[in-house]
């Protein structure tokens, strides 16, 4: 009852907001898009405690009552648990009987549980309610998607129905993250850095408290849940910035040439170093440690047994790895095909597979002269930042899943921003396509 209730409560307070925002003629969106989010995470509550009967998100909830019951019975030791970085070794430090124990498996993860710390804050507003908490989770997820498309929606190289649809309405990331999971708080987080900075960027807002405090916030988040997160967003904003400082420099050809030649030199000399580094680390088996790391929460778990897919790679050099990229790019992108979906969300996820496929196509065939195009995008910030950060988050998720559902939940991030790029035109040819005679 706790849980219909607070969606009572939410589904009353975004309409109170629509009502607020009425005049403005883009909020006719905001409702439909918020009840989207609530509905897929009432439905992933439903199919984890009905149909799945448990996983990680319910493990996720039980951390965080076990945290709530921590609290009630010394709030010094709930506080000092909340610092405490989690291990095999640590669980009885201030668990006890009393409070009871939260799943070992979640808890030795600093990773996973820390989705159990953030998710104990709403212990105390929902009652410990599972079904309360996804669906608090997925208003967060709704509201950062929502700024995440007023950031975008006025973009005139790519049409209002393809950004509302990319931001707002994918249904894979709306069902994987919009309930009690890690990805949940690593999109929202995801959301709320792009947001702000390119609000920055674009809009020529004024940075403030507000933004500042939300930036610590987000890329804390994404630092203690997935950390590789933050190169995935910092080689994309870092190679943006430079893009900004090239075109302040063409008014001086030989300042302009020093600095490219200054900054090619040190990225190959970064590259030599990482391939080094990387090649020592797999040398120890560091590296491969590190990517069971990244997929210990789904290979512990019976639910992640499911359908599974091999790149085929032996080769773990540096080298190996490099050659792995479009492989694994290629499967992040468009896989899994219709004939490797064995559920009804895999269905889904290839019918996206689909779209996406018909997108290239256009991309590569619809756009006028392709060069010319890449041109166009050369002169888009956030189209250079969409494209790089795809490659990079899609390469990672592509080469370490080696499960579909898992694959589906890691390039969530990346979805609405590789929709948008590939659905980019110049704003000549989106006119010319809506007439009906579209410029190839």
């Amino acid at each position: 009852m706790v849980g219909f209730g607070w969606l009572i409560i939410l589904m009353i307070f975004f309409w109170i907001v629509r009502l607020i925002n009425v005049e403005k003629p883009h909020f006719k969106l905001f409702y439909p898009a918020m009840l989207f989010k609530l509905g897929f995470g009432l439905l992933f509550a439903l199919t984890y405690t009905l149909v799945l009967k448990g996983g990680d998100t319910t493990a996720y909830w039980e951390g965080a009552v076990k945290l709530n019951h921590l609290f009630w019975d010394s709030p010094e030791a709930y506080f000092r648990e909340m610092i405490q970085i989690p291990s095999s070794e640590t669980i009885r430090n201030y668990f006890n009987q009393r409070t009871g124990y939260p799943p070992s498996w979640i808890y030795r993860e600093p990773e996973s549980f820390f989705v159990s710390k953030i998710v104990s804050l709403f212990t105390f507003v929902t009652f410990n309610s599972y079904l309360a908490m996804s669906l608090l989770s997925a208003a967060i997820v709704g509201f950062t998607s929502w700024k995440l498309y007023e950031l975008v929606k006025d973009f005139t190289f790519c049409k209002h129905w393809i950004l509302a649809g990319a931001t707002l309405f994918i249904p894979t990331v709306a069902f994987w993250s919009s309930g009690v999971s890690k990805d949940t708080f690593v999109l929202a987080a995801f959301q709320t850095i792009v947001y702000i900075v390119f609000s920055l960027l674009l809009k020529k807002k004024q940075f403030n408290l507000k933004y500042f405090l939300l930036l610590f916030i987000s890329i804390f988040f994404l630092y203690k849940m997935r950390d590789f997160m933050l190169i995935a967003i910092a080689v994309p904003l870092a190679t943006v910035m430079m893009s900004r400082i090239i075109k302040n420099m063409k008014s001086n050809p030989l300042v302009l040439w020093t600095f490219r030649i200054l900054f090619t030199t040190a990225a190959i000399g970064l590259t030599l170093i990482y391939l080094q580094t990387l090649g020592n680390q797999l040398a120890e088996n560091a590296y491969l440690e590190e990517l069971a790391v990244v997929q210990q929460d789904f290979a512990q778990n019976k639910l992640y047994t499911g359908p599974k897919y091999d790149l085929g790679i032996t080769d773990y050099s540096p080298i190996g790895i490099l050659g792995a990229v479009p492989i694994s790019i290629f499967t992040a992108f468009y896989r899994p095909f219709l004939w490797e979906a064995s559920s009804a969300f895999l269905l889904l996820s290839a019918l996206e597979g689909i779209f996406m496929m018909a997108l290239t196509y256009g991309f590569f065939f619809r756009s006028g002269r392709i060069k010319k195009h890449f041109q166009f995008i050369k002169s888009k910030e956030f189209l250079i930042f969409a494209l790089l950060f795809s490659l990079i988050l899609g390469f990672f998720a592509g080469f370490t899943s080696g499960l579909f559902n898992v694959l589906i939940r890691f390039k969530a991030p990346f979805m609405s921003l590789i929709v948008i790029f590939l659905a980019s035109r110049q704003p000549k040819i989106i006119k010319q396509s809506v007439g009906g005679d579209t410029q190839r």
